[in-house]
């Protein structure tokens, strides 16, 4: 029997696909985190599947949402239907002063597997380069958190103007 999950807020960002009622929809089964290949989906807080960015990053592959289906009178709770892409998450890649480019040593690990290229180098005096972050191209798939190897990097929720 599925436990009904709790009132506590999540933990991270629901999946890709998530329907407007993602909350009410999805009764915790489980179904969509063996079906990530990417292994990057958890329960959060509240028993509901949400993405930890600890793990990877977001390919936006689908199989979360084809593993989704409708149960006990619930539509499914990740609906590749209602939206014709997810190609975003709704967060958005943040540097920290953690950052040890920014500090000084060369590194470019959170560059190197981003997709959209939203993470650029800006060369400073002295050899030195400086990352940017162009929200416009970052499409939250949040693989550069995993990739920093001093935790400098997270996920911060977009704000739609």
């Amino acid at each position: 029997m599925t436990r009904r999950p709790t009132s506590r807020a999540p933990s991270g960002p629901r999946p890709p696909w998530s329907i407007e009622t993602f909350a009410a929809a999805c009764d915790g089964c489980g179904a969509c985190l063996p079906a990530c290949p990417e292994q990057i989906l958890a329960k959060g807080d509240d028993g509901l599947p949400v993405i930890d960015f600890s793990r990877g990053g977001c390919t936006f592959c689908g199989d979360c949402a084809t593993a989704c289906v409708p149960r006990n009178g619930r539509p499914a709770a990740l609906d590749r239907t209602v939206f014709d892409a997810a190609d975003r998450l709704p967060v958005l890649a943040r540097l920290g002063a953690a950052c040890i480019s920014i500090q000084g040593v060369t590194c470019r690990l959170c560059g190197d597997p981003c997709d959209p290229h939203a993470i650029k180098f800006r060369p400073l005096p002295g050899g030195r380069v400086l990352p940017e972050i162009a929200d416009e191209s970052c499409n939250g798939c949040g693989i550069c958190v995993s990739a920093c190897p001093v935790g400098a990097l997270s996920m911060a929720p977009l704000v739609r103007a």
